[in-house]
């Protein structure tokens, strides 16, 4: 593992990005644990499976959950490729934290106020999220020409 001693920028890249699926996982857990506490499920071999109610769409807290879960994923994917790309451009350490514990935060941020509902807040995290890929990307574009 001396790619992570030669690169600190490379480290900070392997531990945001298994924290964000980490964070990933724990939303599809939860949109399982929404659906047992709502005791409602689309698929009918879940319904007789979990003695619950089958139903042609889901409640909608385990809409919720999952809208959060997509806009996560949709965010993550991203983030894996320009967060690596910026991590091997020689980024310096102090600038990966920034970039990266920023965008962690911004996510997991943004995932809460999606389950609670709370605008402007939601956005506001979405933001600060996108603004670090864009940092990231300028600079991989910057170290690339």
């Amino acid at each position: 593992m001396s790619m992570f001693t030669d690169n600190p920028a490379l480290k900070l890249y392997a531990l945001t990005s298994s924290v964000v699926g980490v964070h990933m996982l724990l939303l599809a857990l939860w949109t399982g644990t929404v659906r047992v506490r709502f005791k409602k499920w689309v698929n009918p071999e879940d319904a007789k499976l979990n003695k619950g109610e089958q139903s042609d769409q889901d409640h909608p807290e385990v809409q919720r959950v999952k809208r959060a879960h997509q806009n996560a994923l949709e965010n993550a994917v991203p983030f894996f490729a320009i967060g690596l790309l910026y991590a091997l451009s020689g980024a310096g350490k102090t600038g990966a934290q920034a970039y990266f514990f920023t965008f962690l935060g911004a996510r997991i941020l943004h995932s809460i106020f999606y389950l609670w509902g709370r605008q402007p807040f939601r956005t506001l995290m979405f933001a600060v999220g996108v603004l670090c890929m864009f940092g990231m990307a300028f600079q991989v574009i910057r170290a690339a020409m």
